[in-house]
C-alpha cells in the first residue's frame, strides 16, 4: 500500500510485578532503589513503545521548523550545517525524516551518484537527548539504504568524524568498512603546476591508484564517490601537481593539500591549513540487490 513506511518492531514480552512502561514515577523509584534490572526492562520497554510507532519517510517543508531546532545545538561549539541545507535537501526531495507521533525526531540526505552507482548519506541527525540511544539512527539508515537498493544503487558511502565513536559504531555494525582517512579544513595556497585538458586525464588516473579509485569534493555537498578518470574529468576542468600531491579540485591526493588558492579541501595527507576542520573517516558498504523491501 503505497504511503510512508513504518518501521514494525517484534513484540517483547516480560514478566514485571507492577505497572512500568511510561510511569516516571515507577522508574525514578526503580532508579532510586538502585534497581537495575527493573530500570532496564523500563527502558527497554519505552523503546519498544516509540520504535512501534516510527514512520520514516520524504522530508516535507512542513518538517523545516522542527529540523532546524534540533540541529542547531548538534554540537557544542554550534556550526551544524543541516540547517543551512535543509531547504535545498526538501527541494530536491532527497532528504528523510524519522517521526513520531508528528514530531520529527531524525532526519538524514542520501544523494544518488548514478554514474558511479554511489549513494552519499550525509546529516544524520536524531533528537537529543530524548531519543537518542533507541534505535532510531539505525532504522534510519537501514530504510535509506533499502531505497538506494530500490534504485539499484550497489554503493553507499558515508563521512565521520573521527571523535564520533557511537556513529562509527553504529556504521561497522551496519556493515560499512573503512576506505578512506581525510584531513578537512581551509588550505592555504602552495606553489602548483596546473594541467588542463586531455593531458589532466594521466594524473587523475594516478591519483585514483593512490586512493583505490576514490574521489571526494566539496561543492555544494562534502561527498565522496567510486569514480573513474572519465567520471573525474566531466567534474574537473583542471588539475593541480605540488610537493608531491595532486589537487583534483578540492581534493588533494598523495601529499600535504595541493591548491594555488585558499579552498576549502578534503585531503589524504595533513599539511598547512589556515583553518583546520579535524579528520574524518570514509566508510563504504557494497548492497545486495537481492534484498531490496517492498
Amino acid at each position: 500500500m503505497a504511503g510512508p513506511s513504518t518501521i514494525k518492531v517484534p513484540l517483547l514480552k516480560f514478566k514485571v510485578n507492577e505497572p512500568t512502561g511510561n510511569n516516571p514515577y515507577t522508574y525514578l523509584s526503580a532508579l532510586l532503589q538502585g534497581n537495575r534490572e527493573k530500570v532496564k526492562i523500563i527502558e527497554i520497554l519505552n523503546q519498544v513503545t516509540i520504535m512501534t510507532e516510527l514512520t520514516i519517510r520524504k522530508t516535507l517543508p512542513s518538517d523545516t521548523g522542527q529540523i532546524i531546532e534540533f540541529t542547531r545545538n548538534t554540537f557544542p561549539w554550534g556550526g551544524d550545517y543541516v540547517p543551512n541545507a535543509i531547504n535545498e535537501w526538501i527541494s530536491e526531495g532527497t532528504a528523510y525524516v524519522a517521526v513520531i507521533k508528528n514530531h520529527v525526531v531524525g532526519v538524514m540526505n542520501m544523494v544518488l551518484i548514478r554514474e558511479t552507482s554511489t549513494a552519499w548519506l550525509e546529516g544524520i541527525r536524531v533528537h537529543p537527548p530524548s531519543y537518542r540511544r533507541m534505535g532510531i539512527g539505525r532504522a534510519l539508515t537501514e530504510y535509506v539504504l533499502n531505497e538506494a537498493v530500490k534504485n539499484g544503487i550497489r554503493h553507499v558511502m558515508l563521512m565521520i568524524a573521527d571523535w564520533n565513536e557511537p556513529s562509527h559504531r553504529l556504521a561497522r555494525s551496519l556493515g560499512f568498512h573503512e576506505v578512506l582517512t581525510l584531513f578537512t579544513g581551509v588550505a592555504k595556497p602552495s606553489p602548483v603546476s596546473i594541467v588542463r585538458g586531455e593531458a589532466m586525464r594521466e594524473v587523475i588516473r594516478n591519483a585514483l591508484r593512490k586512493t583505490n579509485g576514490y574521489y571526494c569534493m566539496t561543492r555544494k555537498h562534502w561527498l565522496c564517490t567510486r569514480a573513474t578518470e572519465d567520471f573525474v574529468m566531466t567534474i574537473i576542468n583542471e588539475v593541480y601537481i605540488g610537493r608531491g600531491g595532486i589537487g583534483l579540485g578540492e581534493f588533494s591526493v598523495g601529499g600535504p593539500p595541493t591548491m594555488p588558492a585558499k579552498t576549502e579541501v578534503l585531503a589524504t595527507e595533513n599539511g598547512d591549513f589556515e583553518n583546520y576542520y579535524g579528520r574524518f573517516i570514509v566508510y563504504e558498504k557494497e548492497l545486495n540487490q537481492a534484498q531490496a523491501k517492498a
